[in-house]
């Protein structure tokens, strides 16, 4: 009997879900190393308890495992197949599987620089729901050294047998938040754990970024632009822990002994969003007049009695204060915004130039070209397409 192509290929199962989309992208990563390989058939291990999944694995046939290993019972089903086997999730120390995943060091280093950046003296970090995930307790410790001498360090504790969501969590949420010092910049281990911190800032009555900046993980887009404002996070390559994975299983599989450490993934960058993107602001009148001022940065007539009226002071009251805690007048801080505001909307849109010259409240196209020769010494055309020329 001739052998097919497809029966002579290697049957690898993954067991990698896709409610989010660190998971999608770690199968993207996956897939394309076999398609480079071209000798493995790849199967995706739906999704069930322990008990079904030990069962579709021993009918599938599989030769060697790819999985997200998120407890020790997953783990022991894993080693019982006797099959190699890599982790790309690192929730799980101790059972002698290979491990590749991002580099939790990184990414807290990564987060905490911004805040620092920003001045921010008081930082917070909100864990995984469960507690138990070894990459949430991570990036806590890391998050932790990073502040030592150099911020307050404050952690949600999550009240225990309470389900995410549930009017106790949110409630121990917002207690927390509002006994924070502010302004505060805090790190959240995964994406959807910034809704509940941003739902929690908006029932506090807390001004985001002024008062509570927050930063995410994983750059899960539709999480991150959902939220209000859109969240901040860390990009993580996910796409290369896939690919890695694979790489290791296939030297696995040939005999090669695995590493006797993790194989760590650098984070990419951390794209910063309205939820983060701001100063630290001490004094609580400037931060109202300043998210006042993002709130509004459409409108052109926008000036000192309107920042004024809003902080609830009296105009050169206001801008005293302004200048102190910015170094800036109010001009020239609304002059960056709009600057900055305009040149992602450049980069990132097709949008024309008058439409952006609107958006940002320049008003004119003539008058945002002007402002960009003046400031950067360049047109708003040459950042078209990326770089300016």
């Amino acid at each position: 009997m001739k052998i097919t192509e497809s029966s002579a290929r290697k049957l690898i199962a993954l067991i990698v879900y896709t409610s989010f989309e660190p998971g999608r992208e770690t199968l993207r990563g996956i897939a394309k190393f076999a398609h480079e390989l071209d000798n493995w058939r790849l199967l995706h291990v739906p999704k069930g308890d322990h008990i079904s999944i030990s069962e579709w694995l021993l009918d599938s046939g599989a030769e060697a495992i790819i999985a997200r290993v998120g407890d020790h019972a997953m783990a022991r089903i894993l080693r019982a197949t006797g099959l190699p086997v890599v982790d790309v999730n690192r929730s799980v120390l101790d059972f002698g599987i290979p491990q590749i995943d991002a580099d939790d060091e990184g990414i807290s280093a990564l987060v905490a620089g911004h805040f620092f950046d920003h001045g921010f003296k008081h930082i917070g970090f909100y864990p995984h729901e469960s507690g138990d995930q070894g990459w949430s307790q991570r990036r806590c410790k890391f998050l932790r050294e990073e502040c030592v001498e150099r911020a307050t360090f404050h952690i949600f504790e999550p009240p225990v047998d309470q389900p995410l969501g549930s009017k106790a969590a949110r409630h121990a949420v917002r207690t927390w938040i509002r006994d924070l010092p502010k302004p505060v910049g805090i790190m959240v281990a995964r994406d959807d754990g910034g809704l509940m911190v941003l739902d929690a800032c908006r029932e506090e009555n807390m001004i985001v970024p002024e008062q509570v900046a927050v930063v995410g993980v994983d750059n899960d887009r539709p999480l991150c632009d959902l939220s209000a404002p859109p969240l901040s996070s860390v990009r993580l390559d996910h796409h290369k822990v896939g690919y890695e994975a694979g790489r290791l299983l296939d030297q696995m599989m040939a005999g090669s002994k695995p590493p006797s450490q993790p194989l760590l993934i650098s984070p990419i960058k951390l794209v910063t969003r309205r939820s983060s993107n701001t100063r630290a602001i001490t004094d609580p009148a400037v931060a109202l007049g300043i998210h006042f001022i993002y709130e509004n940065i459409s409108d052109s007539k926008l000036g000192n009695d309107d920042l004024a009226r809003e902080a609830g002071i009296s105009r050169s009251l206001f801008q005293r204060r302004f200048r102190k805690e910015t170094g800036m007048t109010i001009r020239e801080f609304l002059i960056e915004v709009r600057l900055t505001k305009a040149k992602a909307l450049l980069q990132n849109s097709n949008l024309s130039l008058t439409e952006i010259s609107e958006i940002v409240g320049f008003n004119r196209q003539s008058y945002l070209g002007h402002v960009f020769k003046k400031q950067l010494g360049i047109t708003p055309g040459s950042l078209r397409g990326g770089q300016p020329k």
